[in-house]
């Protein structure tokens, strides 16, 4: 099954208000349009418990498998994710949740 999208709101000098989050999806997985300049803002909504988040790095140097980024999001806290380099993470990053505790919204300058 297709890795579930993330809209990307397009930020402008008018500004805009905060797009709707995106409940985490455990099951399908998401993808993230990246440009390099591409922003993931990321909600941990659990009261107590920290929740995992990955940006997925498809590529491989010298035939080994470059890591993936995984990161911790404190309870009922939030985590913003920039500077997300093309030539690590893709043009479409693959970003995995363990839960829909995890609310998702992207941003574009």
């Amino acid at each position: 099954m297709p890795r579930t999208s993330i809209p990307v709101t397009k930020l402008s000098d008018a500004g805009v208000a905060d797009p709707a989050e995106q409940n985490g999806d455990p099951v399908n997985q998401h993808a993230l349009a990246n440009t390099g300049k591409t922003v993931l803002r990321v909600r941990n909504a659990h009261a107590t418990l920290a929740r995992a988040l990955t940006l997925v790095t498809p590529v491989t140097v010298g035939g080994k498998a470059v890591a993936d980024t995984v990161v911790s999001v404190p309870a009922a806290s939030t985590r913003t994710f920039g500077d997300l380099s093309r030539a690590l993470y893709g043009t479409n990053v693959p970003v995995d949740v363990e839960t829909s505790d995890l609310k998702l919204v992207a941003f574009e300058p």
